[in-house]
């Protein structure tokens, strides 16, 4: 019985260490987060190493799709739209997909993003963007492949991708002065439907001033690009409040509708409740 134990004891001890070495990743997983402005862009990818290995018209056969790394597809993900040679690209996550050449590689971004490598087949109308980019030779060699957000500034940056001695980089504007143009014409044009409710709480709930918080309810509700049911909520108690009970009923009526269309339950059973207070009111 003891040497069964022993040997069990062997076997398990065995499996735990295996278990705890597990197997060493070739090509470790790398992931870049960048924010400029108003942009976050976040590169992930794994990075396979050279070892001593001919990478460029070999490793990496020229004038083939790669997937530009090792493992799963490389993917960018863009927080707001870019442009690429002139080229809008919508924000969202892609795969990096490139053919590289002796003189210039071929850069495109592909909608599908969850490949084990480069798609059996390469779907045009998936091909979000596809431009060239010039092939530059350093002197260093780099072991691991590498890829990094490079200069930038508020408007633009540069995407780096290295291995060996070919560094390929590509420009990319951003969207930054689209953005901050829509931002100032939003706050120079005054408060918005939302602010004017937050108002018209705070006087129902805070301040009991019914009066006031009715106006700026009815401002949010004039203003606001598709009427919300909380807006005829909050009207119908300030209505009734003021006892109101007519234009009461209109709201109640008007804002149950909109709970239902989207089967919001609360608000409903807001609106019930609200109905069964209007009782009280002559």
């Amino acid at each position: 019985m003891r040497i069964i134990f022993s040997l069990l004891f062997l076997v398990f001890a065995f499996v735990s260490t295996n278990a705890q070495i597990g197997r060493l990743a070739l090509s470790p997983k790398q992931k870049v987060n960048q924010n400029i402005a108003k942009t976050d862009i976040t590169i992930e990818y794994s990075r396979p190493s050279k070892r001593d290995r001919v990478i460029f018209g070999d490793l990496v056969p020229f004038n083939e799709y790669w997937r530009t790394g090792a493992n799963q597809n490389t993917t960018i993900y863009f927080s707001q739209d870019v442009l690429i040679e002139s080229q809008r690209i919508k924000k969202g996550k892609y795969a990096i997909i490139t053919k590289p050449g002796k003189t210039e590689w071929d850069f495109i971004l592909y909608k599908e993003i969850d490949n084990w490598g480069v798609p059996e087949k390469i779907e045009e109308e998936k091909i979000v963007c596809e431009v060239k980019t010039k092939v530059n030779h350093i002197n260093q060699e780099m072991e691991s492949m590498t890829i990094w957000i490079g200069d930038f500034d508020n408007y633009q940056f540069e995407l780096n991708i290295a291995w060996d001695q070919t560094l390929v980089t590509l420009p990319i504007q951003l969207s930054t002065k689209e953005q901050m143009a829509k931002i100032i014409s939003e706050e120079l044009s005054g408060p918005k439907a939302g602010d004017y409710y937050s108002a018209a709480i705070y006087q129902m709930e805070s301040e009991k001033n019914y009066e006031q918080g009715l106006a700026w309810i009815n401002k949010a509700i004039s203003i606001r690009k598709e009427a919300k049911w909380y807006d005829y909520r909050a009207q119908c108690i300030l209505l009734y409040e003021l006892k109101r009970k007519k234009e009461m009923l209109t709201s109640l009526q008007e804002g149950r509708k909109l709970a239902e269309e989207i089967e919001n339950q609360y608000g409903i059973n807001e609106f019930n409740r609200l109905e069964k207070l209007s009782l009280e009111l002559r």
